[in-house]
């Protein structure tokens, strides 16, 4: 499928969780912050929390959040845009696709100073809302939906890019170790999360970066191309997922 550049880059994305149970590998799409809500939906689902961020604590805060730092030029070092979380004089909060919708420039976080957002590149204005201010942009940002649960937890829904994982047991026996093979994106971090059961807690799980090496690596940053992550089973079953690490950027 032909995608443009503008489009693609926009995307987070979601990897496919293995699980095992009795030696079988079983697949399904689904990662730890970033769920699809349907077998053909690209919506995403993750959550974070307003206490972890003290610029969301107050009005007129704000917080931009991605998996890829942003270059000198003012564009994403990376395949993938970051995202605004804003909030305003009445406590209200705005999710915001970081592109400006004049030439694609990241767009920074709002400034009350200023006051708005102004895109470094050419000079567009937009409100705490993502509505537009002053051109040469001639639309609003982007917004992502969300819902908040009126005291800590913003869930947030943003159009994902799925990216194909495989798991394969190396020999060994019961014990062996799984191998975990993806496509990995430029300058992303990735970490592994195990849970025993579907209704269990995401934990981060430790791994090697080859197949005999020690499993005490908890996140892995690496070139664009083919990565392999390799974990010790100290389970009969359960489930792992592949995650693209989010931060402030």
């Amino acid at each position: 499928m032909n995608i443009p550049r503008r489009r693609f880059i926009k995307y987070l994305t979601f990897g496919t969780a293995t699980s095992f149970v009795a030696g079988n590998i079983l697949q399904q799409q689904l990662l730890a912050y970033c769920e699809p809500t349907g077998s053909s939906s690209k919506e995403g689902v993750f959550q974070i929390r307003i206490s972890d961020y003290p610029a969301l604590q107050q009005n007129y805060g704000s917080v931009r959040i991605g998996v890829n730092p942003v270059s000198y030029d003012h564009y994403p070092d990376g395949t993938f845009y970051p995202f605004l979380v804003n909030r305003d004089e009445f406590g209200n909060f705005y999710v915001l696709d970081c592109e400006c919708r004049h030439q694609s420039c990241v767009v920074p976080t709002y400034e009350a100073g200023e006051p708005g957002m102004r895109c470094p590149c050419h000079g567009s204005l937009y409100g705490i809302d993502g509505e537009v201010w002053e051109g040469p942009a001639t639309e609003a940002l982007y917004r992502y939906p969300f819902e908040y649960d009126g005291q800590d937890l913003l869930t947030i829904r943003i159009p994902c890019w799925g990216f194909a994982i495989k798991a394969a047991v190396l020999p060994g026996g019961p014990t062996a170790r799984l191998r975990l093979d993806f496509e990995a994106f430029q300058n992303t971090t990735y970490e592994v999360f195990f849970r025993e059961r579907l209704d269990g807690q995401w934990t981060k799980a430790s791994f090697a970066t080859n197949p005999t090496g020690p499993a005490d690596k908890t996140s892995l940053t690496t070139f664009a191309g083919p990565a392999s992550v390799y974990l010790d089973r100290t389970t009969a079953s359960g489930f792992y997922a592949v995650a693209l690490k989010l931060s402030e950027v």
